[in-house]
């Protein structure tokens, strides 16, 4: 009896889990395609007024499937607000440069898929950043100041910011070369948030974050190859012959998707939620 209703529980949460994720989806896409003809076109449209409104619903309904699978009614604090709003800030900025990029530039969907690019990095540094100095100091037994914890955390950022530049370069803008600077404040934004006497809930949540970082990346990454999207008014902004070079639009997609869900796990405090024993894995 139990076992059954164990394997129930599991199936609704699961379900939920999916239900939730299509509706953030199809959220996304139409509010992109909304704004394409409010924006883009130039076009007052009430159906396109009414299609946005209910985007914007089915967006936030999303997380809503998910705790009503789970039973869950998790609390919005300040802090969290705070941490999502970078994340949500450039799930909007995707979405336009989906939609309508004169908004924001036309060439907008060619850097944002530079953005992308970057963010494989970003991922990838976030959690060497917090991980490797400490280590390297740890095993460190002759103090050389070279394997202090400082030195070796700058020569990483060093390191990163050289990936950063070579992909600034290849894309022609200095803006990814600041945007590098951007995304990785935001990696630690919630850690900043933290009080320092909660040095472990600290490095708790960040691994957290790290970890669903790749998750959403890789799955989304995979999804972008096969799931099509309406051009609506990307432009690629490079003459290559990969997937997002000539359809920047799967990867704008993507990256919308991508930072809307990472927004919604900092809003209702996802990332807090890690046992400490993966931590100390990871750690």
């Amino acid at each position: 009896m139990e076992k059954g209703k164990s394997e129930s529980g599991c199936l609704l949460t699961a379900l939920g889990l999916i239900a939730g994720f299509a509706a953030i989806e199809v959220g996304v896409v139409l509010i992109a395609v909304a704004l394409h003809q409010i924006l883009g076109v130039g076009v007052y449209n009430p159906i396109a007024m009414a299609i946005a409104v209910t985007g914007v619903l089915l967006l936030f309904a999303g997380p809503q499937l998910w705790f009503l699978a789970t039973r869950a009614s998790p609390k919005v604090t300040a802090a969290q607000a705070l941490a999502a709003f970078p994340d949500l800030a450039l799930a909007g900025w995707f979405i336009l440069g989906w939609a309508a990029p004169r908004v924001i530039g036309e060439q907008a969907a060619g850097m944002l898929v530079g953005v992308m690019v970057l963010e494989f990095i970003i991922i990838h540094g976030s959690i060497a950043l917090v991980a490797a100095p400490r280590e390297i100091a740890k095993k460190a037994g002759d103090g050389a100041w070279w394997k202090s914890e400082r030195a070796v955390f700058a020569g990483l950022l060093l390191l990163y910011s050289l990936f950063a530049a070579g992909i600034s370069a290849a894309f022609h803008t200095a803006w990814l070369f600041i945007g590098f600077w951007l995304l990785i404040a935001n990696k630690f934004i919630g850690d900043w948030l933290t009080p320092a006497a909660q040095a472990e809930e600290r490095m708790q949540r960040h691994v957290a974050r790290w970890g669903v970082s790749a998750a959403f990346y890789l799955l989304l990454a995979m999804g972008s190859i096969f799931i099509p999207v309406p051009r609506l008014a990307a432009m690629s902004g490079s003459t290559g012959d990969g997937l997002w070079e000539q359809h920047p639009e799967q990867a704008v997609m993507m990256g919308a998707l991508y930072f809307a869900l990472l927004g919604f796990c900092e809003l209702y405090g996802g990332f807090n939620k890690l046992p400490a024993k993966v931590v100390q894995s990871a750690g």
